[in-house]
């Protein structure tokens, strides 16, 4: 699945995951999303695991947290060559990601690259 220039008013500028089960992709791409507060790339809210594969984040921006990846109230959260490259989160934390409230964080082969977090914590990720 590929997301570009993809845009929301609140969360999840690519993506929009909310009371979900396991959330998987493998080889998606988020391109220049943006969202106004929190996921610019991809939101996810009180679901099961999360897998991704092989994801990238270009560009993506969001408002408050979480410029490519936010997720919140989740299970595992796992990333196996996910890169995170310029994404922004410019009112408080997490330029590339933030996983908060939820279960253990695996990353392998992970990559940020010149991610911002403008007003506050953790330019690559915040867990």
């Amino acid at each position: 699945a590929s997301f570009s220039e993809c845009t929301a008013g609140i969360d999840g500028g690519g993506m929009f995951v909310y009371n979900s089960g396991d959330v998987s992709l493998d080889g998606a791409s988020f391109s220049e999303c943006t969202a106004g507060i929190d996921g610019g790339g991809m939101f996810v809210y009180n679901s099961g695991d999360v897998s991704l594969e092989r994801a990238s984040f270009s560009e993506c921006m969001a408002g408050v947290d979480g410029g490519g990846l936010f997720v919140d109230n989740s299970s595992d959260v796992s990333l196996d060559g996910a890169s995170f490259s310029e994404c922004t989160a410019t009112a408080k934390a997490g330029g590339g990601m933030v996983v908060v409230n939820s279960g253990d964080v695996s990353l392998e082969r992970a990559s940020f690259s010149e991610c911002t977090a403008t007003a506050k914590a953790g330019g690559g990720m915040v867990v």
